[in-house]
């Protein structure tokens, strides 16, 4: 029988009563074969009404025809009807009792005390229904329904830091160090490993030729290949079994250590996001001049607090010798939340399928519980072939995916394993600034909104044209959005679109790369 919880106003109103005499109600139990029910207030002047359950709905009982007041008891009458067995009847009756106490007024001795203890009985009721409540999944919240979950084993996902990658670099070479004399043994291969890292120039190999000292030439005898001596087939090349000694310059070997932190730049420190590096890295030549290296990061704070965006992360709390800059050339957007209760629920209504390894909804909880997994789709019977589901999954990690695919999938049912194909989508619209409006921070707000709606966009979901225009007018200052433009491109074929959402197919996630921003101000 479901609590049923009782106001402060009607708990007052029935210790009164019960002091001063008056009217209440009262429950019992039917029991069929039990004809008399005694009532706990005496003497009873009249019974009002009794309602209950009969045949599982809802009654009000009539007087002298299903039952009758019988000195102080209701008394259920053979001929009428009566309530269900072992279901709850409640009786609203008046009864008489000479009482000392008669002023129940406002303010009086018996009423203010009567209130107080009301108002704990009240209180008492709220932690009763609460306790109640949260032995049920749909109404269970925070620990209560990791409680209840727990019994269909399943556990609530904690919240996952964002991850992504940083770029340390210099802007020029780094400093040039000597190394004389490396001694090298000769065995006749064509190619020698040099002992120090990032070798430049070879600036003079001796050894032995014929059994007389040598000096051999760069180009003609030997060149440098990498971090390699390679001995050229045409040229002279030293005794085997002999000895040969290597002088060469080489770059300062730059290493970004494990640990190293970097943040994002804000006036206030509160709001400055930390990523630390998971793995070692040294910097590399790119070609240009500049020597540089993507690092994996993740935030130091779970959740989607270190969400940033490009080119968002500029900071070195401890700079690292050598180093010039870093920077995130791409988003860092993968972090979420703990997962809420409607999340945890909707895993846990499941938890019966997941169980009985046969359907659709088992693989979507299974893999959803997953920890990284952002967005999945899932197709059965695609192109209408029976016994294949093609599952797309948005992060986590593959191997732990397949492994929860194999131990859920049902006999006989084969489910394809994918990763959403990334469409790049480019940006280009123009911005009516009011009179007196920065530009420069609303395009760089507008940027970050458009940029962030599109990152959150899940797999399959359009790109929208009114979501962008949205977006970017919810820039303070910005009066209107024109001459929006959309750019997609997969792989070589690139479409661009002034009027037309851009679709996105069911195994396609949306991806911002470009998003130029232009303005005019309005006179």
């Amino acid at each position: 029988m479901p609590l049923t919880r009782k106001p402060y106003r009607q708990i007052a109103k029935d210790i009164l009563t019960q002091i001063t005499g008056g009217e209440t109600t009262e429950q019992h139990t039917y029991i069929i074969g039990k004809a008399l029910y005694s009532l706990s207030n005496t003497p009873i002047t009249e019974i009002h009404d009794i309602e209950g359950t009969t045949k599982g709905t809802p009654k009000t009982f009539a007087k002298n025809v299903d039952y009758r007041l019988a000195g102080d008891s209701v008394e259920w009458l053979a001929a009428g009807e009566h309530p269900d067995e072992e279901t709850r009847f409640t009786v609203n009756y008046t009864f008489s009792r000479s009482a000392g106490i008669s002023d129940v007024n406002p303010g009086s001795v018996v009423r203010t005390l009567v209130e107080s203890i009301s108002r704990e009985i009240e209180y008492l009721y709220a932690q009763m229904d609460q306790a109640y409540l949260s032995g049920f999944l749909e109404s269970a919240t925070g620990e209560a329904l990791d409680l209840v979950v727990s019994l269909l084993g399943v556990k609530r996902k904690p919240p996952q830091p964002s991850s992504g990658y940083v770029t340390f670099g210099r802007s020029t070479e780094p400093e040039k160090l000597p190394v004389i004399g490396e001694v090298q043994l000769y065995d006749g291969s064509p190619e020698y490993v040099l002992k120090k890292p990032l070798p430049k120039e070879v600036t003079k190999i001796e050894g032995t030729l014929k059994g007389a000292p040598a000096t051999f030439e760069k180009a003609v005898d030997y060149s440098l290949v990498g971090n390699r001596v390679r001995w050229l087939p045409e040229g002279n090349k030293p005794d085997k079994k002999s000895v040969f000694n290597v002088d060469y310059v080489c770059n300062q070997k730059i290493t970004i250590p494990k640990g190293t932190t970097v943040a994002t730049f804000s006036t206030r420190p509160e709001e400055s996001r930390s990523f630390t590096t998971t793995e070692v890295a040294s910097l590399k030549p790119t070609g240009d001049g500049k020597w540089e290296i993507e690092a994996p990061v993740t935030c130091n704070v779970a959740g989607i607090w270190g969400n940033v965006l490009a080119g968002s992360v500029s900071i070195m709390p401890q700079p690292v010798q050598g180093v010039e800059y870093v920077i995130n050339k791409g988003d860092i957007t993968n972090g979420v939340e703990t997962e809420s209760d409607s999340e945890l629920r909707e895993r846990g209504k499941h938890a019966l399928e997941f169980a009985g390894k046969a359907t659709v909804s088992s693989l979507d909880t299974a893999i959803r519980a997953v920890e990284g997994v952002r967005s999945l789709l899932i197709e059965d019977k695609p192109e209408g072939v029976a016994g294949i589901v093609k599952v797309i999954v948005d992060g986590g990690d593959q191997e732990e995916i397949q492994r929860v695919i194999s131990e859920t999938r049902a006999a006989g049912i084969k489910v394809e394993l994918l990763s959403p194909r990334i469409v790049y989508i480019d940006v280009t619209l123009t911005l009516t600034l009011q009179k007196g409006t920065s530009p420069t921070n609303a395009v760089a707000q507008a940027e970050k909104l458009v940029k962030s709606y599109i990152s959150l966009l899940k797999i399959g979901y359009d790109v929208l044209f009114s979501k962008i225009i949205e977006a970017a007018l919810r820039v303070r200052g910005v009066l209107d959005v024109t001459d929006v433009i959309i750019a997609a491109q997969r792989e070589e074929e690139i479409f661009e679109s002034e009027i037309e959402n851009i679709a996105i197919s069911s195994e396609e996630r949306a991806e911002p790369r470009t998003i130029n921003i232009l303005y005019e101000e309005k006179e």
